[in-house]
């Protein structure tokens, strides 16, 4: 059976993320609305929209049907800034949806958790990982590295369930350095 995380509590207080390339850090040290990032079951489109106070777009890179499956890569990014605030894949089982998501899912769009918020699907989110990718990580990534060049990331992946079952995959991308907070420089004077 995989781990769950932050099933009942948004609080872990000794989560350490690891890469694949040995690297780790303490969930307690990433800034605070990345950790909430991290344990939100909404949707995130609308937290970003909230946080950076602009609204967000979603830019398909990839979306592949197969038979009864999707497969989509998006990048949620600020539509006055262009600022890449975050990315995401996911893998769909199309017969688990209701049509009218199925089809609003292959063209793309539209965010999931927007989409099934609007349609006002009954959906459970299972976090299954959460882990940090490291920038030699992030440059073997083509969707990474449209999303930004230069930061480590933090991933989560979760499960969305419909019905008793998992309807859609997603793993989202957040770079950590756009959510470390800006120093401001104080300068002196009489």
């Amino acid at each position: 059976m995989s781990k769950s995380y932050f099933r009942s509590s948004g609080f872990s207080p000794d989560l350490i993320l690891k890469s694949a390339s040995g690297q780790s850090i303490n969930a307690a040290s990433l800034p605070a609305f990345l950790r909430t990032l991290l344990v939100m079951d909404g949707t995130v489109t609308k937290a970003l929209e909230s946080w950076f106070w602009e609204p967000v777009q979603i830019i398909s890179k990839s979306n592949i049907s197969a038979e009864n499956s999707l497969q989509r890569e998006v990048i949620l990014s600020g539509k006055q800034s262009q600022q890449r605030f975050a990315c995401a894949r996911s893998d769909v089982a199309l017969s688990h949806l209701p049509e009218t998501i199925a089809l609003a899912l292959q063209e793309g769009k539209i965010g999931i958790g927007e989409l099934l918020r609007d349609k006002g699907l009954e959906t459970y989110r299972d976090i299954f990982a959460v882990k940090l990718l490291s920038k030699d990580e992030v440059e073997q990534d083509d969707l990474l590295q449209q999303c930004s060049q230069s930061s480590d990331f933090i991933a989560r992946a979760y499960n969305i369930e419909v019905n008793a079952k998992v309807a859609i995959t997603v793993t989202e991308f957040f770079p950590i350095n756009l959510y470390k907070p800006v120093r401001k420089s104080h300068k002196g004077g009489s």
